[in-house]
């Protein structure tokens, strides 16, 4: 493993695994060097420091006599510190923009095909241009012969709905047939009793129920079709339902797709606000008199509804007196109201074409051109960029309106930062409870502090309180995912993994910086308050005295979270559970698909847990070095253990093109000013007060250097340059393999399903053909001893 080549990397997991495994190189590298330098420059500073501590702050800074003129050693390392991990993430940075412009170009990266490098993702789509043809004839009017194709995006619950329900009969289907094959009888079932569903497996009908939307196999696709109740023959009652599915499918579709052409011309509410304001107004000049002149309006775009001259008209006096006292206000908010009522509609009432939409240009520079410039007289129309990765893109939450999506994600910020602040009290009824003292008060439990003459109890006391709260930890993950995905209806699976990544690392932030060194996030903020201008004296006096602690935390991912990864707890206690409830021969082609789907690394869970220890060594480097080589171990750990999961285990679904990388540097800095402001306050707390004059510059240069990484390398790997554009299409033409159908919706483009059997399995005779539409028997009591006397089957 430790042999293969970044190369064999980058191809079997994807840029976005590639990046992940060059951050924790990058951390390996800084912990490494620091631990290094450390054990020869200030683990004799502090050893010799004559300050009478002793275990672990024995190589510490708390080793220091008050006011040491040794107090400029540490403060010169974290100078050299702070410019050596600057150095060396420039250069990830720009390894990370080559990388980044291979995947824009060539599609480099575990990617199906290349037309999401000439496409763009439109947001804000005005209404005149809510339709593949008009949104097409308004490109091919600003770039003439360039576009390819154009796809709106549309709100197709109902068609979803039917989509779902022929996954389900097609299920069962197969299921049917597989029970025919081992058994060697035709299987029969109630309608309308409930499956249960677990892992992927599907169980036979259980019990009986009136049925639900989810549990139910009754259908109301024709008068014919047997009612609940009524047993039936499986075979050919799903071969029926999945004909009629398929033949109401394919209805729908067409449908859809010539909605999807000619657009929904039906009225909007703004149309009305619009209707209403002008009777309002001509009353008004009427009344109080007033002029109008040809002036040419600044509201119409040329391209959308063509550069005329409209009557604009003249305010009187009355008119111009009442704004001054307030009735333009309310006018404004009229207006206001009026601009943005159609998307509070489409939103909640859920209009079916939408204001999201696909873009593809037939080359590179046309494309490029097209993300980087204005498009829309108006700032907030016609929002462009780079298309993702189509099977990066959530096609249930594609149609959803940005602005929605926005208010939304602003609603989950405020929520989860008071989630932060009230985080702490189960984190401090941890640290209270999970103690060898409180077990030993539950009855039956008080040997445990006298087993081993007591070393148990201490075990327990180091190690159980990490343990929990680990658990703990794990638990954020899967809230943010639930958050991100049905609560802010966010479209791809990148942008929830980055949502992820960058709520958990502040949940871990405050963990470390509040809540472990201060008891409670109330409690520290209430000094801070009262003493504003010792927050840095409080953070110094708190860290130091937990280092045994966040040591003990460390050793515990190296020793317990590294093996549960190459384990894969999760994944093995769900093989057993099958393997034990379900034997693999009566299992489906399908359902064996998804017992041994592959595995995905899922960022969003993955880099916090660096990001968390990059950080605690970040804060302890120079106060407490004896941190850094246990955290330049973990990091060792962390890469080989990925690496293996990369090359034999994890397959990507979808491909970012390392847009998470950027996040987790951007991080890393965040946590490199954490601990530069921990020192100067420690500083200050051991009388070292020009020592903590001089760190003052370098959170200054840390917060100055994101934002040059962002300028230099992030906002410059969004696109491709136009050179570079220009280059490329003179040596490729790619858009004889591009689709109209790439960016429609699958839902819109599925094909008419058959059962998929596994070779050798039982097909029904004449083949697919007789899955076609099976006709309705009635089957005496005298052809099968399972079936029911004149039922229909």
């Amino acid at each position: 493993v430790a042999r293969a080549s970044w190369a064999s990397v980058r191809n079997t997991g994807g840029l976005d695994s590639y990046m992940f495994l060059r951050y924790i190189r990058l951390c390996f590298r800084i912990t490494f060097t620091s631990a290094v330098w450390g054990m020869i420059i200030l683990w004799p500073v502090y050893a010799t420091g004559d300050g009478g501590a002793k275990g672990w702050y024995f190589l510490s800074m708390a080793n220091l006599t008050q006011g040491s003129g040794r107090l400029w050693v540490p403060i010169a390392f974290i100078w050299l510190q702070t410019f050596y991990v600057i150095f060396v993430m420039n250069e990830e940075y720009k390894h990370y923009l080559k990388c980044r412009f291979d995947f824009l170009t060539r599609g480099e990266g575990m990617v199906h095909g290349q037309q999401h490098m000439y496409s763009l993702l439109v947001e804000r789509i005005p209404h005149e241009l809510r339709s593949d043809r008009a949104l097409f004839d308004y490109f091919n009017k600003l770039f003439p012969g360039k576009v390819h194709s154009t796809a709106v995006v549309l709100n197709l619950p109902d068609l979803e709905r039917v989509s779902q329900k022929r996954k389900t009969v097609l299920r069962r289907l197969e299921k049917s047939m597989k029970s025919l094959e081992i058994r060697g009888r035709r299987p029969f079932h109630v309608v309308g009793r409930k499956r249960l569903r677990c892992c992927g497996v599907e169980s036979l009908p259980v019990i009986s129920s009136s049925g639900d939307k989810n549990g139910d196999d009754s259908a109301d696709f024709s008068d014919l079709t047997p009612q609940r109740g009524e047993r039936v023959d499986s075979i050919n009652y799903y071969n029926r339902q999945l004909a009629l599915i398929n033949d109401k499918l394919a209805r729908m579709q067409h449908e859809k797709i010539e909605l999807a052409q000619k657009g929904d011309k039906s009225f909007r509410p703004s149309q009305m606000i619009s209707s209403a304001i002008e009777r309002v107004t001509d009353v008004a000049e009427m009344t109080l008199g007033g002029s109008t002149q040809n002036i040419s309006s600044d509201e119409d775009d040329g391209l959308i509804g063509g550069f005329k001259t409209t009557r604009k008209r003249r305010k009187s006096l009355a008119l111009k007196i009442l704004d001054r006292i307030g009735i333009d206000f309310i006018h404004g908010g009229i207006s206001y109201i009026q601009h943005n009522i159609d998307e509070v509609v489409d939103s909640v009432v859920g209009a079916t074409m939408s204001s999201t939409g696909f873009v593809t240009f037939r080359d590179l520079s046309t494309v490029t051109c097209a993300a980087k410039t204005p498009l829309f007289h108006s700032a907030d129309a016609l929002i462009c960029k780079m298309a993702p990765e189509p099977r990066d893109i959530i096609w249930e939450n594609a149609h959803v309106n940005l602005s929605w999506s926005t208010g939304r994600e602003w609603t989950a910020n405020m929520l989860l930062g008071l989630g932060a602040i009230l985080w702490s009290i189960p984190v401090a009824s941890i640290q209270a409870l999970a103690t060898a003292d409180q077990i030993a008060n539950v009855p039956g439990m008080a040997w445990i502090e006298t087993l081993n003459g007591g070393a148990v109890a201490g075990f327990v006391n180091g190690y159980l309180p990490v343990v929990l709260l680990l658990s703990l930890i794990m638990v954020l993950p899967m809230i943010f995912h639930v958050l991100a995905l049905h609560y802010e209806d966010r479209k791809t699976q990148s942008d929830i993994q980055k949502s992820i990544i960058g709520r958990y690392f502040y949940y871990q932030l405050a963990n470390i910086y509040i809540t472990v060194t201060a008891g409670s996030v109330l409690d520290s903020l209430g000094e801070i308050v009262e003493h504003p201008s010792n927050i840095l004296a409080i953070l110094g006096k708190s860290l130091p005295t937990v280092v045994g602690y966040f040591l003990t935390f460390i050793m515990t991912k190296i020793l317990a979270g590294l093996p549960i990864i190459l384990l894969r707890s999760g994944t093995l206690a769900r093989m057993i559970f099958l393997k034990v409830c379900f034997r693999e021969k009566y299992l489906t082609q399908a359902e064996l698909d998804e017992v041994y789907k592959p595995q995905m690394l899922w960022q969003g869970w993955e880099v916090p847990n660096q990001l968390l220890v990059i950080v605690i060594c970040f804060t302890y480097s120079c106060i407490s070095p004896v941190i850094m080589p246990v955290g330049a171990i973990f990091f060792l750990g962390s890469w080989l253990v990925y690496k293996l999961q990369i090359l034999t285990v994890f397959k990507p679904t979808c491909e970012s093109g390392g847009t998470m990388f950027p996040m987790a540097c951007h991080r890393t800095l965040v946590g490199l000013v954490c601990g530069q402001l921990t020192l100067m306050g420690y500083s200050i707390l051991r009388e070292g007060f020009y020592q903590a004059f001089v760190v003052i510059p370098l959170p200054l240069i840390t917060i100055n250097m994101m934002s040059v990484f962002k300028k230099l390398y992030v906002d410059a790997g969004m696109c491709i340059s136009l050179e570079r554009a220009v280059e490329l299409d003179k040596q490729k033409d790619a858009q004889s393999t591009f689709s109209g159908d790439v960016y429609r919706q699958p839902v819109l483009s599925e094909k008419i399903t058959e059962p998929n059997v596994r070779p050798g399995s039982f097909v029904p005779a004449g083949g697919s053909r007789a899955l076609a539409m099976p006709k309705l028997e009635i089957v005496d009591a005298d052809d099968t001893k399972d079936a029911d006397m004149g039922k229909i089957v």
